[in-house]
């Protein structure tokens, strides 16, 4: 769990996610995989949102992951190629595919990229995988070298690919290192607009395909892969009261559909379990500090934001420990404006949500040097004046 959480993150350094604090949720997955019966064997479930990790369970086991590998395909083609060039499809494309062979694409038929992404990740076929491989780098060989390379790239140690199907053979990975490339992939428009459709024509050969399972009222998004070996695998995606999540679920039973009910079920169980709730309101006094060097002794803090967060449907508010954390002391060196600390709301001794508080009074400071001048002025005027009046007591 450790490794995992140090991992995601330094890809969140990596990549340039700004992000709210981290939310509450955290499931036990023993538990909720009892309580769901889930059938899978790996998990790995994010909140992608805050950058989180939900649940895992033996993420970084490295198994087979089967047309998951497909996830890196379209990565890779979609770096190198353009969604309007032509494909005219070759015998070396449709060969050793055995049940990969899913659009029947046949040799001289001429096919858009776009067409072929399309359906290599709806009905993931391995013909439209090997059509694009061949015509991006001429051989499977040299195309399974800039998946590697990619993988590389994103700094993962636990995959290696051989093919861009996901035929068994060499490839394999990790639940924790699929996350990383979907994660990757969502980054690219046109991958997030294919993996998120249902259905597509094919104009380029006037053929209609559709995703390999029927849709699910909370999978957003989602990339089957079966092999014997493999089992059932599935990468996919959900938004829940506006926090997105993804979750790779792999090593499900072949003869089961517990990939997608698995991810159906987790995903409902956030539904149910949780929901969008204020735990700091806006205008709540949140401190008050000293001023030092000023007539005026003390200064205010309120709250200037609400923080709402998807959290635990049972939270009992009374519980909520609320703490500042910041400067005790205003002084002169201080400007209106700066930020001086944050208020944090705090459930079972775990942070549950905070904001920022800045200092917005005013303060004068005390000018000791002018001080020092008023009141060294004021003896010499106080000296004069006895002087004149004892030169006047004398004359008279």
């Amino acid at each position: 769990m450790r490794k995992i959480i140090c991992f995601l993150t330094a890809l969140l350094g990596i990549c340039c996610l700004f992000c709210r604090p981290a939310q509450a949720i955290n499931l036990d997955a023993s538990l909720v995989i009892n309580e769901l019966q889930l059938g899978s064997q790996e998990y790995l479930l994010i909140d992608t949102t805050h950058q989180q990790v939900v649940m895992s369970k033996d993420a970084d086991k490295v198994v087979k992951v089967a047309s998951l590998s497909k996830i890196m395909t379209a990565i890779v083609v979609l770096e190198n190629r353009k969604l309007d060039e032509v494909v005219t499809i070759t015998r070396p494309m449709i060969s050793n595919l055995y049940d990969y062979l899913v659009v029947g694409l046949q040799v001289g038929q001429k096919v858009t990229v776009e067409d072929l992404l399309y359906a290599l990740l709806l009905p993931s076929a391995g013909d439209a995988a090997q059509a694009l491989a061949y015509s991006t780098s001429g051989s499977i060989a040299d195309f399974a070298t800039l998946m590697n390379q990619r993988a590389a790239k994103l700094g993962l140690k636990n995959t290696h690919f051989s093919n861009p199907t996901g035929m068994d053979y060499d490839n394999y990975s990790t639940a924790s290192d699929m996350a990383v490339i979907l994660q990757e992939a969502l980054k690219n428009p046109t991958f997030v607009k294919i993996f998120e459709t249902a259905e597509w024509d094919m104009k380029s050969i006037d053929k209609k395909i559709e995703k390999s399972y029927k849709p699910r009222a909370h999978i957003k998004g989602g990339k089957t892969g079966y092999t014997g070996e493999a089992g059932r695998c599935l990468a996919s995606t959900s938004t829940i009261e506006g926090v997105d999540y993804l979750l790779i679920n792999l090593g499900a039973n072949p003869k089961t559909s517990d990939h997608i009910n698995d991810a159906e079920k987790l995903y409902a169980y956030i539904e149910d379990h949780f929901e969008k709730q204020t735990v700091i309101n806006k205008g709540v006094l949140a401190q008050t500090l000293q001023v030092k060097d000023s007539f005026q002794e003390t200064t205010d803090l309120y709250t200037e934001t609400e923080f709402s967060d998807l959290l635990p449907a049972d939270l009992d508010h009374g519980k909520i420990e609320y703490v500042y954390e910041g400067m005790t002391i205003i002084t002169r060196d201080v400007a209106t404006g700066t930020k001086v600390g944050q208020y944090i709301a705090k459930y079972d001794g775990k942070e549950i949500g905070r904001v920022d508080l800045y200092l917005r009074d005013e303060i004068f400071f005390l000018d000791y040097p002018v001080i020092a001048g008023f009141v060294a002025g004021g003896a010499v005027v106080a000296l004069l004046i006895a002087l004149a009046i004892r030169a006047i007591i004398r004359r008279h």
